[in-house]
């Protein structure tokens, strides 16, 4: 039997520690790129760190410039500098942009209402709202 996730999670490879880039960053820089996984998962932020965020996604990592570690994540090519902050270089490849999630969403919306006018609204039973009745005679939409 398959065990269902909670919530969201943030996939991690189980071979990151194996990661040249990781090892030659630091581990205070590393330690660094697994918080903003998950800052920027909870957030919805498409993998986006915001320089105003990097002070709350590096507390406790005992070092002065967080930036420090951001630069050093950039030297390794896991983090981009981008206007306003960085963006986790590989966010897209493991996760789901957020307009991605919506759309998934939308289609398990739609399924589901479909599923419900098969369901309940057979055999001549219709209802006013649902898009997949026909419109009764004599009755305004």
């Amino acid at each position: 039997m398959s065990r269902r996730i909670p919530r969201e999670f943030v996939p991690l490879d189980q071979n990151y520690l194996r990661d040249p880039a990781i090892r030659r960053a630091g581990p205070d820089a590393e330690l660094l790129y697994l918080r903003a996984l998950a800052h920027a998962k909870a957030g919805g932020t498409d993998g986006f760190i915001g320089d105003y965020d990097l002070p709350v996604v590096a507390v406790a990592i005992k070092v002065r410039n967080p930036t420090s570690l951001a630069d050093a994540l950039v030297r390794e090519g896991l983090w981009v500098a981008v206007a306003g902050g960085w963006r986790i270089r590989s966010w897209t490849k493991w996760n789901m942009t957020e307009a991605e999630k919506e759309i998934e969403r939308q289609k398990k919306r739609d399924a589901a209402i479909l599923t419900n006018h098969r369901r309940y609204h057979s055999e001549g039973k219709t209802e006013p709202g649902c898009p997949h009745c026909p419109p009764r005679l004599g009755v305004a939409s």
